[in-house]
């Protein structure tokens, strides 16, 4: 049993006055985990109804100082959920005074240096708790979170399975298991592990809509669609599945999938949840060629999703054009060595990189994963440091020896994704904004820029809900900036490291596939391979929305879908450059 079913039941006796009974369910608890205050409380009863003043007096001492202890500690929790972060770890390091090592103090105290971004710190708490107080579930659960957070995904892995035979985990815990198998690729035992989850009724509609992810990703679009449609059915409120079933480009939604998401949007309070009704509503209307009814529920959707997260700029790109010029990229650059020859595909997000990569993909001597976030990672940690600068990432600052560590790290990161080949694709439409650091780690990286027509890139984006991120995607005019902005920085990366960049042209591409093709593989000195013009036959797992496109022959439906709502278009289409 649970401690609280454990309390539950030791009271139910004491109110039917088996006082021996209560007392002999409720001393393991106490000592085995003394934190809970009502088992105190139930064990003060139970002396005072058998006349045992002494012990009495003791575990009603007991009861009020742990009593009191939990009501502080609920306190500092309550800050931290508030995002009081002083606060919360003043009461925590107060109550760490009273008792040393606490185990749920310092899980509190790891969270708070996680909403610091104190990684560090966070980990090494985790870890001391662990160390500390090995019998805590508790602990255990954080840790296994923290190395989530913090990307571990393989120490993750290592460390679950040990746990399982020292402690029990929450279902929490083994979410993120299957989690850190998608994140290494390990699509199997991420299945395996939704699939025991559902077993325990553990959030069965998420568990459904995971499982769908999955089967979309390994190409399995009948199975995906029946596991969103389990999902609905479950909760026939839950956006992301319905978005979900209008993101595979193939599913035609039925009348009644329709008028459940015309309920839906009615009685939905959750901003979120309700944006990607909307989302999905419009691909349902445009498959009718409702397009005024299809671009009303993007605009709500939108706003909806603007009003969750705001576009915020900041002077970074600025920052690029004017300090990482020619003569920073000339002299500091890092001398590892590394085997494995680097390609990095960048560009705007529904540019058209999941097909260069899928394409590239194909070559018997290219490794790929999806879309890592190291280089962001590593270049946030930079921007961190506490050194007076405006270079982007102090790299005017940075040691040899520094850049080196952190090449290395990089290397690291990737090998569990490689299969030893010597290309290797990083596809990662942000990175473009770190084209400077890249180059200053891996001076001989391969650049490929991927652009489409900006009309086309524009409406895209629009019409897509993204999991995370991409706030300046829910604007009109947000949007024109952010594309501006990625427009004027490339053209700076190209000034900085002239031929070095190559850049790619989707709709040449799809308008002279051959061609196209056999120049991007010049570039990349490799003979192109007649599995690279048959990519679509490529089976390896594919983790973007553009998953069922690069499964397909070159197709040209789609270059100009944004005409249908020019109209509305207005404020985009005047302010890109």
């Amino acid at each position: 049993m649970s401690p609280s079913e454990i309390i539950q039941h030791a009271n139910n006796l004491l109110q039917q006055n088996k006082l021996q009974q209560a007392k002999k369910l409720i001393l393991p608890l106490i000592q085995s985990a003394p934190e809970h205050h009502q088992a105190w409380q139930i064990l003060a009863q139970v002396h005072r109804q058998l006349k045992e003043q002494e012990q009495y007096q003791q575990a009603t001492k007991q009861y009020e100082m742990i009593a009191w202890f939990n009501q502080r500690l609920d306190k500092a929790n309550q800050h931290l959920l508030n995002k009081e972060l002083k606060p919360a770890e003043t009461i925590a390091h107060e109550l760490l005074n009273l008792v040393t090592n606490e185990y749920r103090v310092l899980v509190l105290l790891s969270k708070i240096a996680f909403q610091a971004s104190d990684l560090k710190t966070y980990l090494a708490i985790t870890s001391h708790n662990i160390n500390i107080n090995n019998t805590k579930s508790a602990a255990y659960d954080a840790h296994i979170e923290a190395l989530f957070n913090t990307k571990q995904y393989l120490e993750l892995i290592s460390f679950y399975n040990r746990s399982t035979t020292l402690v029990t985990l929450l279902p929490k815990s083994q979410s993120l298991l299957a989690a850190a198998y998608v994140k290494m690729m390990d699509f199997k035992n991420a299945s395996l592990n939704y699939q025991s989850l559902l077993n325990k009724n553990y959030h069965p509609a998420y568990c459904n809509l995971r499982l769908g992810n999955i089967e979309k990703i390994v190409g399995n679009n009948q199975s995906a669609i029946a596991f969103y449609c389990k999902a609905i059915k479950l909760a026939p409120h839950i956006g992301e599945a319905y978005w979900n079933l209008a993101n595979l480009k193939t599913y035609t939604f039925t009348q009644l999938n329709i008028a459940n998401l015309e309920q839906q949007i009615t009685i939905d309070s959750n901003k979120l949840n309700r944006a990607q009704l909307h989302f999905a509503l419009a691909k349902a209307y445009e498959q009718l060629s409702r397009y005024e009814d299809a671009f009303l529920q993007l605009r709500i959707s939108n706003d909806l999703q603007k009003s969750l997260s705001p576009y915020i700029t900041n002077d970074f790109n600025e920052r690029c054009k004017k300090y990482l010029t020619k003569k920073v990229a000339n002299t500091v650059h890092s001398s590892t060595e590394n085997e494995v020859q680097l390609i990095f595909i960048v560009s705007l997000p529904r540019s058209g990189s999941t097909l260069i990569e899928q394409i590239l993909a194909s070559h018997s001597h290219v490794d790929a994963s999806y879309e890592l976030s190291e280089i962001n990672s590593i270049a946030v940690e930079l921007e961190n440091l506490q050194i007076k600068s405006n270079v982007p990432y102090k790299l005017n600052s940075l040691t040899q020896e520094h850049l080196a560590t952190l090449a290395k790290r990089y290397l690291k990161f990737i090998e569990p994704f490689r299969n030893n080949k010597p290309y290797f694709i990083d596809k990662q439409p942000v990175n473009f904004q770190h084209i400077a650091l890249i180059k200053t780690l891996f001076p001989n990286a391969k650049i490929i820029d991927v652009q489409r027509d900006k009309k086309a890139t524009a409406w895209s984006l629009y019409k897509h809900s993204f999991s995370q991120g991409h706030s300046y995607s829910y604007d009109q005019e947000d949007l024109a900036h952010y594309m501006n902005e990625y427009y004027k920085l490339m053209t700076h990366w190209h000034s900085v490291y002239p031929d070095e960049i190559y850049t790619i042209n989707y709709e040449s591409l799809i308008n002279n596939f051959t061609e196209t093709v056999n120049d991007l593989f010049e570039h990349c000195n490799l003979v192109v391979e007649q599995a690279c013009y048959e990519f679509y036959n490529n089976q390896r797992p594919v983790l973007t929305p553009s998953s069922e496109q690069v499964r397909k022959p070159i197709y040209k439906e789609a270059l100009t879908d944004w005409k249908k709502y020019a109209n509305h278009l207005t404020p985009l289409l005047n302010r890109l450059n």
